[in-house]
């Protein structure tokens, strides 16, 4: 299924709904394929392996017909349904499936339906001999195959489960959807006119979820027992360790850096505009230093690198644009980032709870409070600086692509959110029996793709903007400008 463009979602009051949810309830757990469906129907997976794709759907029509005529009023081939049929139903059924496959066919399965809780299935098809790694790997592997509900050996299965809703007499399908489902065993998956079956028959299997009841002590039972049986197995994602010499450019930067210094101390120490723009690209500078020193580009914390990078290019091209609007902009943003300084220092001057050894000094935060103006005349304002959010100043400085492709990603590390959690903290397990899970990578398995070159993209960004409003020493500037790793 090819993915549903941005412009293709529904946007309301802040959420994207995607096209299919917009039609559709998203089906839960218990009615979802991989969960709910296939330990309902992984005996049919278990015969197509033993037997191919031909031959199994040939035995599974065979062992279909039977059911139906031995309880008709049955509407799915589900295990958990035969599993409930009377002593001498169930025996007779099973008597009857032995002769059309082999005992070993469905035998793995008495690792999870045993002689305590499922005695009449464990006694037709328990097979002693039958080791229990064989029959471990046997059960993973099928449902391997099988987890994903696209996959063609799935899409075969789904077949038999909509061919046993037909010959119930539950479904009602028209003809020439009929004729079509009567051609399908009978194609190879390679075949062009299967790419207009398969999604016919899984759209119309999931059809049968309307009418079905749902055993849930089954697939509660199947899920804790499978997935107590084995082990995770963890693979993990590998990227380049950044390693690249980046010495010469830093030594340049500082050049730069230190020449803005310079120009302001030394021709305009009191211009509160150049104070406040190299202050901000200052701070960029910092942070990008940092992730070198500390060699962080493959890191959680590079992330929030980039990230600040990005929003104080973005602050900069926002004052910038608004200045004309403002009696003082430049004052403003100052007083703006103090009042915030202020309030935090006003709650921990109220909190009776206070650990003496924190990283936040009150004497110290206290005197910049206080450092040009008495802190009663500073206000403290909660909201946006200038009312709007990062992401209306970046549409307004032409920068919406660096914000929704860059910045967006890179909060969702420094707020803490699921995507990046998963993506830095946790490591995939390969085990379909654990539903492929994700287990906490407390010993950094996995690590992150450098950052170092966004880092100096951004960066780059930046230094155009000074070399626009203030020109930059002429051969480092070109130099650090067109450094690239």
């Amino acid at each position: 299924m090819e993915p549903s463009k941005l412009k293709d979602h529904v946007f309301k009051k802040g959420k994207f709904t995607t096209p299919l949810n917009t039609i559709m309830t998203p089906l839960n757990d218990d009615e979802s394929w991989s969960h709910g469906r296939l330990p309902e129907y992984l005996w049919i997976g278990l015969v197509l392996k033993k037997y191919g794709r031909s031959v199994g759907l040939e035995k599974i029509y065979k062992i279909i017909v039977i059911l139906h005529e031995l309880v008709p009023a049955l509407f799915a081939p589900r295990m958990s349904d035969v599993l409930s049929l009377e002593y001498p139903i169930q025996a007779s059924f099973y008597e009857q499936v032995l002769s059309i496959i082999s005992k070993d066919t469905i035998a793995p399965l008495t690792l999870l339906l045993t002689q305590s809780k499922y005695p009449v299935f464990a006694e037709f098809f328990c097979v002693p001999t039958f080791d229990i790694k064989l029959r471990q790997d046997v059960l993973l592997e099928t449902m391997q195959s099988l987890m994903d509900h696209q996959t063609h050996e799935a899409t075969d299965i789904r077949f038999v489960v909509l061919f046993f809703e037909l010959m119930s007499g539950r479904l009602k399908i028209l003809k020439k959807e009929g004729d079509l489902l009567l051609e399908y065993p009978t194609l190879e998956h390679a075949n062009e006119k299967m790419r207009m079956i398969r999604p016919m028959i899984r759209s119309m299997e999931m059809m049968s979820l309307h009418f079905e009841t749902i055993s849930e002590d089954y697939i509660a039972h199947f899920w804790k027992g499978i997935s107590q049986m084995t082990d995770c197995s963890l693979y993990t994602m590998h990227f380049i360790n950044e390693d690249r010499d980046i010495s010469g450019y830093l030594e340049e930067l500082h050049e730069i850096f230190a020449y803005l210094s310079r120009l302001l101390t030394s021709v305009t120490p009191l211009d509160e505009k150049m104070n406040v723009i190299f202050s901000i690209t200052t701070y960029s500078y910092k942070r990008f230093k940092e992730a070198s020193d500390h060699n962080l580009f493959n890191s959680i914390s590079g992330r929030g690198c980039v990230r600040v990078m990005i929003e104080n290019y973005i602050m900069i091209k926002y004052l910038l644009k608004k200045e004309s609007e403002h009696q003082n902009i430049w004052r403003e943003y100052q007083f703006y980032g103090l009042g915030l300084y202020k309030l935090v220092l006003a709650r921990h001057r109220e909190c009776k709870n206070i650990n003496p050894t924190s990283h936040f000094d009150e004497d110290y935060i206290e005197a910049l409070v206080n450092e040009f103006v008495l802190e009663e005349s500073v206000d403290m304002d909660t909201r946006y600086f200038d009312q709007q959010n990062i992401r209306l100043k970046a549409e307004a400085v032409n920068e919406k692509d660096l914000f929704g492709l860059y910045y967006d990603y890179d909060s969702s590390f420094e707020h803490g959110l699921w995507g990046a959690i998963r993506e830095s903290s946790l490591v995939k397990c390969n085990n379909p029996a654990h539903k492929y899970h994700c287990v906490p990578d407390i010993d950094d398995h996995n690590n992150l793709k450098s950052v170092l070159p966004d880092c100096i993209m951004i960066m780059r960004k930046t230094l155009e903007l000074l070399n626009e409003l203030y020109g930059l020493p002429s051969p480092t500037y070109e130099e650090v400008t067109k450094f690239n790793v």
